[in-house]
């Protein structure tokens, strides 16, 4: 019984169509399916001036990065302005306390990284 069993089995392995991705990139290389992972972001600069520059290191693929920054005194003051731009620096007001940036890549977007700007 158990020849029969185990001929039946591999019957099924070989019949089998062969197995695909789900999706695929258009990424160049062999491996056509890439997990879904984001670089994470990193403010280089906070630079205050009679505007406040802020600028990030690029995240690869990304298409657009949101800017957040807050205007007001205290840790707890919103986070109420917002701008996206696909540069890598963005100007905002030279009064802000913090600043927020966030990428986008794809469907798939970093956290946002925060950087006080003294």
């Amino acid at each position: 019984m158990r020849a029969v069993i185990a001929g039946a089995a591999v019957l099924c392995l070989v019949a089998a169509p062969a197995a695909r991705a789900a999706w695929q990139t258009a990424a160049p290389g062999a491996a056509k399916a890439k997990a879904g992972t984001v670089q994470a972001l990193v403010i280089t600069s906070c630079a205050k001036g009679t505007s406040t520059v802020v600028s990030w290191d690029p995240v690869p693929g990304a298409s657009l990065y949101t800017v957040l920054w807050q205007q007001g005194n205290g840790a707890n003051a919103p986070f109420s302005e917002t701008a996206t731009t696909a540069s890598l620096t963005y100007s905002v007001p030279s009064s802000i306390s913090r600043v927020r940036v966030q990428a986008t890549v794809g469907s798939w977007a970093t956290t946002y990284t925060q950087k006080d700007c003294p």
